[in-house]
Formats: structure tokens, sequence, C-alpha cells
């Protein structure tokens, strides 16, 4: 499924904080977005799934507007994982991924054997099925990232939303998330804040600044050290791993002035 966000702005206590956002992203991509805290990079993506509604502009979905789709019809839709989500804290780790399973079944009615089995494999995708029946609350932060992944993989959307997935997790797991993530075949707009990681995972990146749209593209041509020290204020140098071939950005503070 395609998204299109066609000229989107947002405002919030009377402060525009999206302005004119036009960003498409393809069936089956891989977008990060990226910029300084505060750019707008959660607010883009609670725009997709109806947290945050857009004063100006409109979100589609293979051409239908989000704010016209019903809410079970959305949720099945865009699967989610945001940060913390502290209100599921009292729940087993079972439980809170069984959560994602709501929007495909009628409310009150009892998990099906299809959700069970949905649900044994997002675990284990996760790397969380030994933690099945630990409470979420007394997890790590990285264990209770590793929980909302597979919660949202139980979702079982065409779309994934990301709102910095890589939180919390150790380098080993912020490469097997980002593995599993770019092996679903799935749409997928992330919200990242490691640029090596979007420049190694990602299709696109779109670069926000003060709630502008100021790049998009592959990671390659966006994520230049003119780029990075006009956006993120550091020099970044790029190196070429000999034995990969991969492009790396080093950064390093600005000089100062004189």
């Amino acid at each position: 499924m395609s998204v299109l966000f066609d000229d989107v702005s947002v405002a919030r206590g009377g402060r525009t904080v999206l302005h004119g956002i036009d960003l498409e992203v393809g069936t089956g991509r891989i977008v990060g977005l990226l910029g300084p805290n505060g750019s707008g990079k959660s607010t883009l993506l609670r725009a997709l799934f109806t947290g945050q509604r857009p004063h100006a502009g409109h979100v589609l979905i293979d051409g239908a507007d989000v704010s016209q789709l019903a809410p079970r019809t959305l949720a099945r839709t865009v699967s989610v994982m945001l940060q913390d989500s502290p209100s599921e804290f009292d729940l087993t780790v079972r439980e809170t991924v069984l959560v994602g399973r709501s929007p495909h079944r009628p409310p009150f009615s009892r998990d099906t054997a299809e959700d069970q089995r949905i649900v044994d494999e997002a675990l284990r995708t996760a790397d969380v099925h030994d933690l099945g029946d630990h409470l979420v609350r007394r997890l790590s932060g990285g264990q209770r990232q590793r929980v909302m992944l597979a919660r949202a993989l139980a979702q079982s959307g065409e779309i994934l939303v990301l709102d910095e997935p890589t939180n919390h997790l150790d380098i080993a797991h912020q490469l097997d998330l980002m593995r599993v993530v770019s092996g679903l075949g799935t749409t997928v707009i992330a919200a990242l804040h490691d640029l090596n990681i979007a420049a190694a995972f990602c299709d696109d990146v779109a670069v926000l600044d003060a709630g502008r749209l100021v790049a998009f593209g592959p990671p390659d041509t966006v994520l230049t050290p003119a780029l990075v020290d006009e956006v993120f204020h550091v020099t970044a140098r790029i190196a070429i791993e000999v034995d990969t071939g991969a492009r790396a950005m080093a950064f390093h503070p600005r000089q100062p002035a004189g």
C-alpha cells in the first residue's frame, strides 16, 4: 500500500509544527524520517494513523483519505509501534502482544487459534518468546521496545509505522530489529535518529527541519556532509568500508568560529 502526505500542515497549541509536507511513500518502500528533536517526525507519523489531525492537507492510503476510514479499518491497515506505552505495563508480554489482534476480531470476542499462532510468530520474530508470562512493567527498556515491535507485527497491517524503534536497544538488537523490518515486504515509515542505520536499511530518507521537509530521496544522495551540517549542526565525514563497500558517516562537533 502507498502513502501520500498531500500538503499536510499540523498546528498544536496555536503553533504550526508541520508546514505543507508533500511526501509520497511507494508500496513496499522503507522510508526513514530523520531530523533533530522537535523537527516534526512523530507528528507526521501521528497524522498517518489519525493520532494527530492535520489542519490543512490530506493523508491518503492508496488514494483513500485516512480521515474518512473507519477506525477499525485503519487499525487493520496501519500497524503502529510507538515508544513506551505505560498504560499497558500491567499486562504480561503475551497479553500486550494480543492487543495487536484487537482490530481483527469483533469486540468482546475470544482469541482464536489463528490469533494465538500470529502472536507466537510475532513473539519469536521480536525475540521475546521466552518472556511471554513476564509483566511488561518489569522488563528493561530494550525488552519493552521489542515487545512493542511484537505487538505491531501481530497487528498485521500492510503499513508499518515505527516511532524511534531502536530506542533503548543495544546495537545487536538495533540491527536485528531493522533486519526484521526490512524483510517484512510491507510499506514502512520509521522515525529514526541514527543516520547510519537509516542509510543501511532505508530505501529513501525524508529529512525534516523545523516542521519542513528539506530533502527526500535515497540515503546516499540525501545524506551529504553539507546537509548534515545544515540540519544537524555537526561535521560529517564519509568513509567507505574496505570489505563491504558500505558507506558510513562519522560525526564531529563543529569547529569553533575563528
